[in-house]
């Protein structure tokens, strides 16, 4: 059975120098997709409620940690949570594992632990990939039996910003038991980013307890542990941390399972024109678990526009294509799904009596499709146009693409 201790060894072991080129850059790419996200819903309702309350009292905390897009300054598990909300709050990348699995709280978390503690830009990437590897690897093989997903983020950014602080195996085995030891349970809205950014600042306050020698039990595998709650599991790590790959780059403003049947819209309206008012009927063909979160107005606008980086929602253009949008479930397709897929088929009618379809088994940014530097910054410069300008936010990718020179403080130094 996996134990903290097994945890912590292998995040412990993971050297920016030994992990293979397209992980680095693959870790790079979701970094700045995370940040690109979170400056995109740094002022919803919801996210600058969260950011409000956890803004100290008195003036900002001049060692502190940057929440993203703001003036503001906190401590570093206060930046941790509020840039985990407003990653979590969007399209950030995310396992697409049984129960989805949003990994902007790990990131968040790395990112704050790197920048308390000075860390170079390896050292942070170090970090991330740890995280990744250990958040995957939960996704996929770690149950969730009554508990929140965020227990995942709560342990792999544990481990990953331990890792980030430079910690022992040893330090950073306690901080993964004391976050491991916050088991939240299954309650409230599944979307909500509250948890993540909890999970995120448990995981900061974990590093720091364990660091000034507060010991934990292995909340694991220690009876009444987590393999008792649940049933043992074990996770199988890669030093290379190949599952930073896996977590999925979703380039269109939409649920992660709507992804693969806005792609196929675009593709429909790339191939021809086309007038709200010379359809019939559209009809979208997914999965079975799909079904509910495939956003009919979102297909619509797609088909309209021909991309989706950013949804703008009650247009009037839309309607038209909107009434005749159908979502349905599909044997063959949710049998693909089950299989690892994420399909999805459009099919036009039009009041001409001509079809046009298109299928698609994932996206651009799926683990089977890895997205490019291309993909990541057009989401980033689309997402983030409202709140930077242009040159700042082609530093900012340049800063993305060498941030192993760079590292988190240039990072902070732009985000301003």
């Amino acid at each position: 059975m996996t134990s903290t201790e097994e945890i912590a060894g292998f995040a412990a072991d993971v050297e920016y120098g030994r992990l293979p080129d397209d992980v680095r850059e693959a870790a790079k790419r979701r970094l700045l997709d995370a940040v690109g996200v979170a400056l995109r819903n740094h002022d919803r309702r919801r996210v600058e409620a969260i950011r409000e309350g956890l803004r100290p009292g008195g003036p900002s905390d001049a060692h502190g940690c940057r929440i993203w897009g703001t003036a503001d300054v906190v401590r570093p598990p206060r930046a941790a949570a509020g840039n985990a909300v407003a990653i979590t709050a969007g399209n950030g990348p995310t396992f697409l594992a049984p129960t989805l699995a949003p990994v902007g709280g790990s990131l968040a978390a790395v990112v704050a632990a790197a920048e308390a503690a000075d860390a170079t830009g390896e050292t942070t990437l170090a970090g991330i990939a740890a995280a990744l590897e250990v958040h995957g690897e939960c996704a996929w093989n770690a149950p969730l039996d009554g508990l929140h997903p965020a227990t995942h983020t709560a342990v792999a950014a544990a481990a990953g910003a331990g890792r980030a602080m430079g910690h022992d195996a040893p330090t950073i085995a306690d901080a993964v038991g004391i976050a491991a030891g916050r088991l939240a349970l299954a309650v409230g809205d599944p979307d909500d980013p509250l948890p993540a950014g909890h999970a995120a600042r448990s995981a900061l306050y974990a590093c720091s307890l364990a660091d000034n020698g507060v010991s934990a039990p292995d909340a694991i595998a220690a009876p009444n542990g987590w393999h008792d709650r649940v049933g043992p599991f074990e996770l199988d790590f890669d030093p290379g941390c190949e599952r930073v790959r896996d977590a999925a780059v979703l380039p269109y403003d939409a649920h992660p399972y709507g992804q693969s049947a806005i792609e196929a819209a675009i593709e429909l309206a790339g191939e021809r024109p086309i007038d709200p008012a010379d359809i019939d009927s559209v009809t979208v063909e997914t999965f079975d678990a799909a079904v509910p979160d495939v956003d009919p107005e979102r297909v619509a606008a797609a088909l309209v526009d021909r991309e989706l980086a950013i949804h703008r929602g009650n247009r009037t253009d839309l309607e038209p294509i909107l009434e005749a949008v159908t979502v349905v479930p599909d044997e063959a397709l949710t049998d693909r799904h089950d299989r690892g897929a994420i399909p999805a088929r459009v099919t036009v009618e039009f009041r001409d009596g001509s079809v046009a379809e298109a299928a698609r088994d994932g996206f651009e940014g799926h683990p089977s499709s890895p997205e490019t530097w291309g993909v990541v910054e057009e989401k980033f410069h689309a997402t983030v146009e409202g709140v930077y300008g242009r040159s700042v936010r082609e530093t900012t990718v340049e800063t993305a693409r060498s941030f192993e020179a760079d590292g988190a403080a240039e990072l902070d130094r732009l985000l301003r």
